[in-house]
């Protein structure tokens, strides 16, 4: 007799979503048991930042693709949403998997909720700033979800004190972490140094694409301000996000980025290999944070508040509130990025080991 298969889909949208998808999908080979239809709303859309990610990373081809990608971030969460919960109705999954916090997790985890059961891949982080569109969209999906699996013991604590029961969360570490030991030979491999031309240790890597960052001008001057008289001493090498440059075209602010060296969005094995060589990095990414505290790198964020809290307890990582670091002395950002004596990574279950654990905790709340 035939065992019916469980059926889940997978939603994802972006390029955070997609580097955590994919140690997922290749432990998923190993579990015929399920069947796993692959949603790609289309948050990010072009080939630097979502089909080289595919391709490189071997995760499968979208068995829908919604291209949504246009329009104000309500209207596409609204857009996505409409489209999801139609999906699911149609489908009838077993359940929903979703990952992170961006607007697609989002849409999907309120989707859901109307038609089946909510897994959420790196739940209970928090900021505890309710202004970050992010923050919001975590705090949503937890409290929606059926079982939740964390990163970190923090995560743990935060989601018992706002009231969700133990028994639906799952500590299996950071998915992120295992693709960066999974992908480790192949990251190695990489020969963005020397294509760029540039000498490992001697130069600083930059991020920026928050939206509270970029929305606001006025922010985002100070930002590019602080990387043109950082790079006055010092390389940086600036991977700019397309979102970034056409707020900065917009802003008109291009003048700013004159000292630093722009390029495009990078594969997920370029950057990582940029990063692993580099002195530091300069950023607002939450992600980032996590992959410098693993790899041993300091790390700079631009914010003035992370749900990483973990990664600051290290000491690789730093928050630089904008209004604090203003006129621009950056000799305390620089001190920190040639530290070298802060605690590499030890975090728990942070390993190559994070998916076998949630697929055997989904076999259990599949049962």
């Amino acid at each position: 007799m035939q065992i019916k298969k469980k059926k889940y889909a997978v939603v994802i949208g972006a390029r955070p979503n997609f580097v955590k998808a994919a140690p997922f999908f290749k432990e998923s080979k190993l579990h015929p048991e399920y069947s796993f239809t692959l949603i790609h709303t289309g948050q990010h859309f072009d080939d630097l930042m979502s089909k080289i990610f595919f391709e490189e990373m071997s995760i499968p081809r979208p068995d829908i693709q919604l291209d949504i990608n246009s329009g104000f971030h309500t209207e596409k969460i609204g857009k996505m949403f409409s489209a999801l919960r139609d999906i699911f109705l149609e489908n009838k999954f077993d359940g929903v998997i979703v990952f992170g916090d961006i607007n697609s997790t989002l849409a999907g985890a309120v989707a859901a909720a109307k038609s089946t059961k909510l897994i959420h891949i790196e739940a209970g982080l928090r900021s505890h700033d309710r202004r970050m569109p992010e923050e919001i969209n975590r705090v949503i999906v937890d409290h929606l979800s059926d079982l939740l699996f964390t990163t970190e013991p923090v995560a743990n604590r935060n989601l018992v004190q706002e009231g969700i029961a133990e028994d639906k969360i799952k500590y299996v570490g950071n998915i992120m972490i295992e693709s960066l030991e999974t992908y480790s030979d192949l990251i190695n491999q990489s020969e963005i140094i020397s294509k760029l031309g540039i000498t490992p240790k001697q130069y600083t890597v930059a991020t920026i694409h928050r939206a509270e960052n970029t929305d606001n001008p006025g922010i985002l001057e100070q930002i590019l301000k602080l990387l043109n008289e950082y790079s006055k001493e010092n390389t940086v090498v600036f991977p700019l996000h397309p979102g970034t440059r056409k707020k900065i075209e917009g802003y008109g602010l291009q003048s700013l980025l004159e000292g630093v060296h722009i390029i495009e969005p990078l594969g997920y094995f370029e950057f990582i290999k940029l990063v692993s060589e580099s002195k530091g990095i300069i950023t607002d990414s939450g992600g980032i944070q996590e992959e410098t505290s693993h790899l041993g790198v300091p790390c700079v964020t631009l914010r003035d508040n992370t749900e990483r809290p973990i990664t600051i307890e290290l000491g690789s990582n730093k928050l630089f509130p904008i209004d604090a670091i203003v006129p621009f002395d950056t000799k305390e950002i620089d001190a920190h990025l040639r530290r070298d004596n802060f605690k590499k990574s030890c975090i728990p279950l942070w390993d190559d080991g994070v998916s076998k654990r949630i697929f055997k905790y989904l076999d259990d709340f599949s049962k």
